[in-house]
């Protein structure tokens, strides 16, 4: 009886093993990674305004996953006590997350999505000492189109929108004034996999 039940344990034993769980990440293929600067054009408090930065990230089949980092690049004027020498600073990283269908095609959709952290703040020297700051949350997501420069160069332009929460620290400003539809471009260098390369169907098996 003990051999029995010793011998059908072996036996479900081996089913478990071999009916493991199929799960996303699982069958998923590391195709590349990349990185490269961004360019964002926005507006804060109805002021445009542009943000450079960058970022990179793994590229798995048609996904990718990475981080970024944004920053304003000019920065815009504003008036405290009737002194017009303060600039207003908005900053922020995170967790970038991105979607390339039919990227093998010279052509193809771009989604991504970004989910940071940083700080909105108020300051009238390049250090921050003098400033009046907040800590804030955004969250951008974007939609647009990407084409293949080369087989390690790629460029996007999307249309988005930059959603930031948390603010309750500054002066005359909230959450909507730093909301905003934000156009952005995206230089991507990496390796991209070889879903590029087999767009072209090998004609030499017929």
């Amino acid at each position: 009886m003990k051999r029995m039940v010793f011998f059908l344990m072996m036996i479900l034993g081996s089913f478990s093993i071999k009916a493991q769980h199929e799960t996303l990440f699982s069958r998923a293929r590391v195709m590349g990674g990349f990185g490269g600067p961004l360019l964002e054009f926005s507006n804060i408090k109805g002021d445009y305004t542009t943000s450079m930065g960058g970022g990179g990230g793994l590229i798995i089949d048609n996904l990718f996953i990475g981080f970024y980092g944004i920053g304003s690049l000019d920065h815009l004027q504003y008036n405290i006590d009737n002194e017009d020498d303060f600039r207003m600073d908005l900053a922020h990283g995170g967790l970038w997350l991105g979607y390339t269908p039919y990227s093998f095609k010279m052509i193809h959709p771009y989604v991504s999505t970004k989910i940071g952290w940083g700080f909105a703040d108020i300051r009238n020297d390049p250090f921050r000492i003098n400033s009046n700051g907040d800590a804030i949350f955004a969250f951008t997501p974007e939609v647009g189109m990407e084409l293949n420069l080369t087989k390690f160069f790629r460029i996007n332009a999307t249309l988005g929108y930059r959603m930031i929460s948390d603010v309750d620290q500054l002066p005359d400003y909230s959450n909507k004034d730093f909301s905003s539809l934000t156009g952005q471009i995206t230089f991507r260098f990496g390796w991209f996999g070889r879903s590029y390369e087999s767009a072209t169907p090998d004609n030499s098996l017929n």
